[in-house]
């Protein structure tokens, strides 16, 4: 049986969802009464988390997957993927044989996993004395999946505070996948003799603006030109409604293409009506196939044009029913078993690059994509409004987003709830004024970590001091994640905060650091990073606002401003320490005047509506959860300088339960939950 001319394309992304309260350590009060050795040592480890103890589990065909939190066992759950995959791989091997005369691996999917999820995964095989991670490197490295870079954090790109921002977690980015792209590309020129070095890049949430696109697009050309990589091509993967104007079916199967500068990046699209109801509408496999087979189209055949029509999901999605993953398993090798190879997005674009694929008259064909756009968001105005609050977040008079109603469960029964989503205005405002103080002036390097990283730099020059910094912060990559570049071609000794600050904070500079010193920018280093992962998305995503990913947001963001005050308590800066605290309460610990402060009745908001969005999901505390995460991280962290008037000892002891992520998490009947009141332990 011939090759047919429609290949599927599947990428796979991961979308872990935190649960961390806090982090393991206290900073001294000061610097000269703490051991410096032992401080240099802890500043070059990754960061220890806390986390919360609310045990879940989920059926995964026979395997049944339990963790103390939703995070361990997904993390858990990533063994049990990898088998699929493997499996898939086995029967995949066979038909590139049989039926498409392939002569090595052709990647069938994309796999995107986030830098924090790759870093559980191999803590975890430590304490239990697994592989998963190798497999993870071993699918890469043999063509079974190919690799798909992203930032870090799940930040949205266009909601960051700053094209510095954002620059930086590109970069960070690349430094943190190249090994495994580079890996993979050497499997992909040994098995097909194909040199083109092609890369599929993840925008979380497909958080797309012009600005983003040119960023990305520089970063990535910078970068791979570095490596030694000049030609490289980028693939951008993204929703079909991002696209301006375009015939949907024509779009969906053609190699796409859009103009950056005198450059292209190649897109390809996924069909969202398609990925929603695979995923979330748990068809049979027969209907999977005969869905996917029904793309088929004979004017594209007759004319031995290759053509697609793709699918991208979270990998997670494999637990929301006991047969997701088998279904999946089960669909992909019966494609294959019918002649149609699936592929990965960037095997689709080299293959038309490189000819092996027919190619359409208009191919590659041109697209304009809406600025500052994502995927599932809930308008027909697409924009990034989910997760801004506001219905159109392009609009110019901007109003507040609709409420989305939801239902959740308490000792008296199950409540609905209007669900206001105006929290999210004042949330995402809330965090980037406490950002701005903490992070400070990338333009200027004045205020916040940059002055303080400046300042150790202390060279004449304010571009070697910009370059300076901004090299320190991105090769901080390395022990901010250390052990994922251990696993690589990278040892513990050569990651020593001592050696990143003198080699990239003093390039071109003529003296060595003190102790102090590093430690100070290990600190202000820790501080921007931990900042930078209070903006993750999935706080916004979902509807409530008492969830375990805004409690993660918050007690981020306060433990990088808590890194910042001291800071500035150990410089002697009393009056700078206060500022920042002054902030921290008017904007986080007074959340609930927040109606009044930013002005939200201006976007459509009764105060009626505000109090209903922030009211406590939990019996024991009446406090919002932005206010009980603040208080109780700040209580620990700050007590300790001499902020005792402000928190007390009780503060400490606040409770971390939270509200459920109700919708997605505990009306799944697949996902059995020890306690479905609220996210964490009874305490009767």
């Amino acid at each position: 049986m011939a090759m047919n001319q429609l290949h599927p394309v599947y990428h796979g992304y991961s979308n872990n969802v935190g649960s961390r309260i806090d982090i393991d350590r206290v900073l001294p009060p000061d610097l000269d009464d703490a051991d410096l050795d032992e401080w240099l040592d802890k500043l070059s480890e990754p960061p220890k988390y806390l986390e919360r103890i609310a045990p879940v589990s989920t059926v995964i065909g026979s395997d049944i997957v339990r963790g103390k939190n939703w995070s361990e066992m997904t993390v858990k759950s990533y063994r049990v993927f990898l088998r699929i995959f493997t499996s898939i791989a086995y029967y995949i091997r066979q038909a590139l044989a049989e039926k498409f005369n392939e002569r090595g691996m052709i990647p069938f999917t994309s796999c995107c996993v986030d830098p924090d999820t790759m870093h559980r995964v191999v803590e975890l095989d430590y304490e239990q004395g697994e592989n998963t991670y190798g497999t993870f490197m071993d699918l890469y490295r043999t063509g079974v999946m190919a690799p798909c870079i992203t930032v870090p954090f799940h930040v949205i790109l266009p909601l960051l505070h700053s094209d510095f921002d954002r620059r930086l977690v590109v970069r960070i980015g690349l430094l943190l996948y190249w090994k495994i792209v580079r890996d993979y590309h050497a499997f992909i020129k040994s098995a097909h003799g194909d040199s083109q070095f092609i890369v599929a890049f993840w925008l979380p949430e497909c958080g797309y603006s012009d600005n983003t696109l040119k960023i990305l697009h520089e970063e990535f050309k910078a970068f791979t030109k570095k490596e030694g990589v000049p030609n490289a091509h980028l693939v951008l993967l993204l929703d079909n409604v991002q696209a301006k104007d375009r015939d949907t079916d024509v779009m969906m199967k053609a190699w796409n293409q859009v103009k950056v500068g005198k450059d292209r990046v190649s897109v390809v699209f996924r069909d969202r009506s398609f990925s929603d109801w695979v995923t979330y509408s748990n068809p049979s496999v027969k209907k999977l196939i005969d869905r996917t087979i029904a793309k088929v189209d004979s004017e594209l055949n007759e004319a031995e044009v290759n053509y697609c029509w793709s699918h991208y999901e979270e990998i997670e999605a494999l637990t929301f029913s006991s047969k997701s993953a088998a279904s999946f398993e089960q669909k992909v090798v019966k494609l294959a078993q019918l002649s149609y190879l699936a592929v990965s997005p960037d095997m689709f674009i080299r293959r038309k690059m490189n000819g092996k694929f027919g190619k359409a008259d208009n191919e590659p064909m041109d697209v304009e994509l809406r600025d500052n756009s994502g995927w599932n968001d809930r308008h027909l105005n697409v924009s990034i409004g989910r997760w801004e609050g506001v219905l159109d977040s392009n609009a110019v008079f901007k109003l507040v987003d609709e409420n989305n109603p939801y239902t959740r469960r308490t000792r008296t029964g199950k409540v609905a709830e209007t669900g206001p989503q105006c929290w999210k205005l004042a949330f995402n405002e809330a965090l980037k004024r406490c950002a701005m103080v903490t992070k400070g002036d990338p333009e200027t390097m004045k205020g916040g970590f940059l002055e303080v990283l400046a300042g150790i730099c202390g060279h004449k020059d304010p571009k070697i001091v910009q370059r300076n910094v901004e090299n320190f912060l991105t090769h901080y990559t390395y022990v901010h994640w250390r052990e994922h570049f251990i696993q690589g071609d990278m040892s513990e000794a050569e990651i020593q905060i001592s050696e990143l600050a003198q080699d990239y904070l003093m390039k071109d500079v003529r003296k060595k650091l003190s102790d102090e010193n590093i430690i100070r920018a290990g600190v202000a280093a820790q501080g921007y990073f931990f900042t930078l992962d209070s903006q993750r998305s999935q706080a916004t995503y979902h509807e409530n606002l008492d969830q375990r990913a805004v409690y993660q947001n918050v007690s981020m963001l306060v433990l990088g401003m808590c890194n910042y005050i001291t800071l500035m308590h150990w410089d002697g800066k009393k009056s700078e320490a206060n500022k920042a605290l002054d902030v921290l309460k008017a904007e986080l610990l007074d959340f609930e005047t927040a109606f009044h402060r930013y002005r939200l009745a201006d976007y459509g908001v009764t105060e009626q509506e505000w109090r209903e969005s922030i009211k406590s999901m939990v019996d024991e505390s009446e406090l919002n959860i932005v206010a009980r995460a603040t208080r109780r991280l700040a209580a620990r962290h700050l007590r300790p300088l001499g902020f005792r008037k402000d928190f007390t000892r009780e503060d400490e002891h606040i409770s971390s339960n939270c509200g459920h992520l109700w919708t997605v998490e505990v009306e799944n009947s697949n996902y059995k939950w020890e306690n479905k009141l609220f996210c964490g332990m009874r305490e009767e």
